[in-house]
């Protein structure tokens, strides 16, 4: 088995290697936003509009299925070694992916670049926790996790130059370069020391079930968020399948040897409250990014372009989030800028369902510029603190299943709060929606409907207001879910230690343990 060895890493080589890691990291983050600017130019050249949101749930998708596979990867093999085969897959999908000839080949490729995309991400903030010691480590991570911003502002930008001055193709294309640096600086930088090594049973059956499952849950809960019926006999039918096939997972792993999620990390207070607290923080920020641009287009009025700027606020304070944490943590502790990162995340949202009137505008930066910085901060401190709280050789799988459970947190509040607000849309067009006709009010059921100008066309203009109002109520809803969870986050995010990432004892430095 493979460590690394900081103390072994000279300080030049060990900056080469972070470099490395930033670019991918860039790629990862900035590759989501350029591609959906680009994607109106794309499905202009090859067709299949059906199969626009594909091109996104299918690379979040399989980025998740191999999240856990390369955490626990890198526990039993060279990181190095693991890296570059990440890098080398997500190579792979963008080149096919600027080569695709139809909608159906570009989908299919999206897949094989998220397979990447997702062992690049996990493996990133892995070496990283493994590489700094534990004073140093939260200040890196917050340097590291600070890219998501700059990515999002720098990914539209290069998505609108490419595909105007350019081909589209380029898109994917020019992760190549970039890629070609990294690997580079990965080789040269990151040195690994030989330790003795064993041959690991890995969990091949444990892996499989795991895949199977999490396809089946996240297909079920991507479709529930955007379905008239979320609770349909198909959809319901799909996620029990995913139950059952989780609890055989569960089985499997607690006789594992090498199991990919080892089921022992939980009874670790800290290591469990992290995680708990880094779902319900994934939970609130992916279901503000989903449906606050619904709010402001639908609601207020404003323009496509006006609610991407409100999102480009909500990522800058995601990244002023990560610093101030990265410097917070070792002079407070884990607990107390937890804390303050979920707090900041329920006034956010308590800003949003304090009236039942539509905000003012400033109001709604406040509360975005809140709901940023507060996942940046709990987003960090439970990442720091749950790789603190487990033994040195389990950082990876320990990362991997933290990030595992945001994204499932995060697929989890958009279908939870997109069914609450379906359903109580489709309740209030039964009482205002008789003045039109079936067809328009079944398309009007989903409320992105509603955005299309077309659309607004079709609808008499007494009933519009009343309709807008519905949509203003539903919405309202959904927040109101969202900030009962960041109240629980709150709650829960006070059990965590007051420790230090200096102080924080391991498991694997107690003799009775």
């Amino acid at each position: 088995m493979n460590f690394l060895q900081s103390s072994q890493t000279t300080h030049s080589k060990r900056n080469l290697a972070v470099t490395g890691v930033m670019l991918v990291i860039f790629l990862y983050a900035v590759d989501a936003t350029i591609v959906s600017t680009s994607m109106p130019t794309i499905v202009a050249r090859l067709g299949g509009l059906e199969l626009y949101s594909w091109v996104f749930s299918i690379y979040m998708l399989t980025s998740a299925l191999t999240t856990p596979l390369f955490g626990k990867l890198a526990d039993l093999f060279s990181h190095r070694g693991l890296m570059l085969i990440g890098i080398g897959i997500f190579v792979l999908g963008s080149t096919l992916c600027g080569a695709a000839q139809s909608m159906e080949m570009l989908v299919f490729f999206r897949a094989i670049q998220g397979l990447g995309g997702g062992a690049i991400y996990a493996l990133a903030f892995i070496v990283v926790g493994v590489l700094f010691p534990p004073e140093q480590r939260a200040k890196m991570q917050g340097i590291i996790s600070s890219i998501w911003g700059i990515s999002s502002i720098l990914g539209p930008l290069a998505g609108g130059l490419i595909v105007e001055h350019t081909s589209w193709r380029w898109v994917f294309f020019v992760n190549l370069p970039i890629t070609a640096i990294s690997i580079g600086l990965i080789i040269v930088g990151l040195k690994e020391e030989r330790a003795e090594r064993h041959t690991p049973k890995l969990d091949l059956l444990g892996g499989a079930t795991l895949l199977v499952s999490l396809l089946l849950m996240f297909y079920a809960l991507a479709h529930s968020a955007h379905d008239r019926q979320p609770f349909n006999r198909e959809l319901l039918s799909i996620l029990a399948l995913s139950l059952v096939v989780l609890v055989v997972f569960y089985f499997i792993e607690r006789r594992a040897e090498e199991p990919i999620i080892p089921l022992d990390l939980f009874p670790l207070k800290l290591y469990r409250t992290s995680t708990i607290v880094s779902t319900l923080a994934a939970m609130g920020v992916f279901g503000a990014i989903s449906y606050l641009p619904l709010y402001l287009q639908g609601v207020l009025g404003m323009s496509a372009s006006g609610a991407g700027m409100i999102l480009l606020l909500l990522s800058l304070g995601w990244t002023a989030g990560s610093l101030i944490a990265g410097h917070g943590i070792d002079r407070l502790g884990y607990r107390s800028v937890a804390a303050a990162g979920m707090a900041c995340m329920a006034v956010g949202f308590g800003i949003f369902v304090m009236t039942g009137e539509p905000l003012a505008l400033f109001l709604v930066l406040v509360a975005s510029l809140l709901i940023g910085v507060g996942m940046g901060m709990a987003n960090l401190t439970t990442l720091v603190s749950a790789q603190s709280a487990v033994p040195i050789r389990r950082i990876g799988v320990a990362t991997s299943t933290l990030m595992l459970f945001r994204t499932f947190g995060g697929a989890f509040c958009i279908s939870l709060m997109g069914t609450v607000l379906l359903n109580h849309m489709q309740q209030g067009l039964a009482k205002v929606g008789g003045g039109l006709s079936a067809t328009l009010r079944d398309k009007i059921a989903n409320p992105q409907n509603l955005l299309e100008p077309a659309t607004r066309a079709l609808i008499p203009q007494e009933i519009l207001p009343k309709l807008i109002d519905l949509l203003a109520d539903s919405i309202w809803y959904a927040f109101l879910t969202a900030f009962a969870l960041m109240i629980l986050g709150c709650v829960v995010s006070l059990a965590m230690g007051a420790y230090t990432p200096a102080n924080t004892p391991r498991p694997d430095e107690k003799p009775s343990q």
